[in-house]
């Protein structure tokens, strides 16, 4: 390992190794220090197109062990495309996705391989997509929303630690009601509508079957 170290080093010094500016990738070799018990590189960063990395039962690995860092995916030298971090081979903290302008298309947090906190997205147009929240187990905890393209909201549910709590709403593209109802005591009372599992499509104003929210 330290003989691995001091090549990297002698030949960043040459200017072998040239680092962009905006996307530290994997070449700093030297920041790959092994932990005590060897199941875990410490935090780097890498492309998520690199060879080593593999997703294993849920865990992502690079050369073997546990992956702790940075993993990003661009469009270009200039532009970020894709930002997550791990932790442990789990995604632990925030995940970002952007369009190819540079406008914000997702925001995701993660405690421990769970979803956590407040999700959203944004269509091309800028208008919001959904906004989701949950708790750290990863269940739905509070809001649940999604909206058209066109800003027409699609869905507006509440939950409880992964339970339909309250009142629930779902409309159609031209705003007309689909869904109206509420939950209490584990019992729906009202329009229920839907009765399938449906989403907005990220390609489209049509809702869709058969496809999950996330």
């Amino acid at each position: 390992m330290t003989l691995i170290l001091t090549e990297i080093v002698i030949m960043a010094h040459r200017g072998i190794l040239q680092i962009k500016q905006r996307f530290r990738l994997v070449i700093l070799g030297f920041l790959l220090l092994v932990s005590c018990n060897g199941a875990e590189v410490s935090p780097v960063e890498l492309l998520a197109s690199n060879e080593e990395l593999d997703l294993i039962n849920g865990l992502l690995y690079f050369n073997e062990m546990l992956f702790s860092g940075r993993l990003v995916d661009c469009y270009d030298e200039e532009q970020l495309k894709f930002e997550a971090h791990y932790k442990k081979g789990k995604k632990h903290g925030v995940e970002r996705k952007w369009y190819a302008d540079a406008a914000l298309a997702e925001v995701r947090y993660y405690t421990k391989g769970n979803k956590s906190g407040i999700h959203e997205a944004w269509w091309p147009n800028k208008k919001k997509k959904f906004e989701y929240h949950f708790n750290e187990k990863g269940e739905y905890h509070g809001k649940v929303s999604e909206w058209y393209r066109t800003g027409q909201s699609y869905r507006a549910f509440n939950y409880l630690n992964g339970q339909e709590v309250g009142r629930q709403q779902l409309w159609q593209l031209d705003g007309r009601i689909k869904g109206n109802y509420e939950v209490a005591h584990g019992e729906r009372f009202g329009l229920i509508g839907l009765k399938k599992c449906y989403t907005v499509s990220a390609d489209s104003d049509e809702v869709k079957k058969g496809i999950s929210y996330e």
